[in-house]
């Protein structure tokens, strides 16, 4: 390979955030930055997890509450040189129909998946501002925020993450920001292998009420993927990992399916 090709992905010397990256999706993208040379920070409300990841990597693990906007605040503000920002933190556990969920599980599901987008990257960009330093946001959206699947709830904050970005980006390019969404599709992730295997409650109560969102048609849906299989977590992070290093430095304001060709059918 072409050395400067090679060096379009080089992080080395700069520091990343990744929220929620204990498991799953972030984790797969926490160690792929790690991979690339990135200096990463590993954020969770799991802090074992967080520990566990980091202490791979040779990264840092913090304990944050992504729906706690005062600390976010103070812990992101505490990370010195930060350069790329990942968030990844959400949870669709907040899921059902509109018939059964209470306002408070609704509200819940756009703190954790909409309003901490939010409350991370806003002093995450004041500090790279003051600093002079460009940066790179990659915030996690879903297919959910184009194709209704989840819930009034969990795809309304996709959808407004995926908006969210697009604002942010504009918002920060006059000093060199920028700022991208992915929207994974089927992800094979060991929470769901978990509710397959009873270990965890299932995302649909068996006992809901009557629903378009989790009928026969999603399923079909579901179960007809283009490229004939779920992702994994490396195929975010490697989508992740272009959008935050210098091969992607004139692109911004995008977001970017990683669906194996969900939206096709």
């Amino acid at each position: 390979m072409d050395a400067s090709i090679a060096a379009l992905f080089d992080l080395s010397g700069r520091t990343a955030l990744v929220t929620g990256g204990a498991t799953g999706i972030g984790e797969g993208i926490a160690r792929v930055l790690a991979a690339a040379g990135a200096a990463v920070v590993v954020a969770d409300i799991d802090t074992d997890g967080a520990e566990r990841v980091a202490g791979d990597i040779g990264g840092t693990a913090i304990a944050l509450d992504v729906t706690d906007a005062d600390a976010c605040a103070e812990i992101v503000t505490g990370i010195e040189c930060l350069d790329l920002v990942v968030n990844n933190a959400g949870s669709y556990h907040q899921a059902g129909s509109i018939l059964d969920q209470p306002a408070s599980s609704w509200r819940t599901s756009i703190d954790i998946n909409l309003a901490s987008v939010f409350n991370v990257s806003q002093p995450a960009a004041r500090a790279m501002v003051a600093a002079g330093r460009p940066g790179s946001f990659v915030n996690l959206a879903s297919v959910d925020g184009a194709l209704p699947c989840l819930g009034t709830g969990y795809d309304s904050a996709k959808a407004g993450v995926i908006q969210f970005t697009r604002s942010l980006a504009l918002d920060l390019a006059p000093h060199g920001i920028r700022a991208n969404a992915i929207s994974p599709g089927h992800i094979e992730v060991d929470t769901l292998r978990r509710m397959r295997s009873g270990e965890i409650p299932a995302l649909w109560p068996a006992d809901s009420s009557v629903t378009g969102l989790m009928g026969p048609m999603m399923s079909q849906r579901s179960s007809n993927i283009p490229l004939g299989r779920s992702g994994t977590p490396d195929e975010i992070a490697h989508a992740a990992l272009f959008l935050s290093s210098d091969a992607a430095r004139y692109v911004t304001g995008q977001n970017l399916f990683v669906d194996g060709g969900w939206l096709l059918v």
